[in-house]
């Protein structure tokens, strides 16, 4: 991360040397630039480069106390680095984004939803009283007509069906279906709900499901998740004695991670 933070500085130097009027402009257009470059990075599973671009974007959006892009650059920096394995890290970026919002104005509401939804999925494996409390803040800040309303719901279903409320996360899952806007919630709320159906043993109501997240995520170029899709067609195939199946998803999900490993340079195509 500290080569892209040493870019950052660099710009920052650069710029100084410009009329003030414009100063700013160069400044943030540089920021804009290197968070385009991490954007693409995460888009490449490159997590790592992402959330060091973040990273200096954040900085330089510092420098000029601009709260709002700084917070939306750290959220997302905290986002590459759980991706890239680092939760306990990305944690207290995310928390720092929400002290720093306490009883004032600084960021907008929008934002302010971004930041618990992140804090909630951050800590839904360790402490799920607090994911649950961050959900709440989520929705509460979000009053049902952010543009991220789908994938909060989608959340509090999350924490629904860790709470083994299976019925409650299929409801959740339905309601955000239905309020999603872009093929990703939609994806996000099928999947979720095929979960919430095997845990109920409604296996076929799970295959639909994930056959319809499947059929999005392919075509969103997804590879984690279509990973997860075929886990679920495999255990709802199987549980239905559709041993063929079954054995078809195993082999595409086997085939698949064998690929991306090949691709990402982790071992050598056979």
């Amino acid at each position: 991360m500290r080569a892209h933070t040493t870019v950052a500085l660099c710009v920052l130097a650069a710029c100084s040397s410009t009329p003030p009027a414009k100063e700013t402009s160069a400044i943030v257009q540089a920021a804009q630039t290197i968070e385009r470059r991490a954007s693409q990075a995460f888009a490449k599973g490159e997590f790592d480069t992402a959330a060091g671009g973040y990273e200096s974007a954040a900085l330089v959006y510092e420098t000029l106390a601009l709260a709002e892009p700084q917070a939306r650059a750290r959220l997302s920096q905290a986002r590459a680095m759980a991706e890239a394995g680092q939760p306990q890290l990305a944690l207290p970026l995310v928390e720092a984004v929400l002290s720093s919002a306490a009883g004032t104005n600084t960021l907008s509401a929008e934002l302010r939803a971004t930041a618990h939804g992140r804090a909630a999925a951050l800590l839904m494996n360790d402490d799920l009283p607090r994911a649950q409390t961050h959900v709440q803040d989520a929705m509460t800040a979000c009053a049902n007509s952010c543009p991220q309303l789908s994938a909060l719901t989608v959340l509090r279903a999350r924490t629904q069906l860790a709470a083994n409320q299976a019925g409650d996360a299929v409801a959740s899952a339905s309601t955000a279906l239905a309020t999603a806007k872009n093929d990703n919630d939609r994806a996000n709320a099928l999947r979720l709900r095929a979960q919430a159906h095997a845990v109920q043993g409604q296996h076929s109501a799970v295959l639909a499901d994930a056959q319809q997240a499947l059929a999005i995520d392919q075509n969103l170029g997804l590879v984690q998740r279509v990973g997860l899709d075929l886990q679920l067609l495999q255990r709802a195939s199987s549980a239905l004695g559709d041993t063929a199946n079954a054995a078809r998803y195993a082999a595409l999900a086997e085939r698949a991670k064998l690929a991306e490993a090949t691709l990402r340079g982790e071992r050598s195509a056979p």
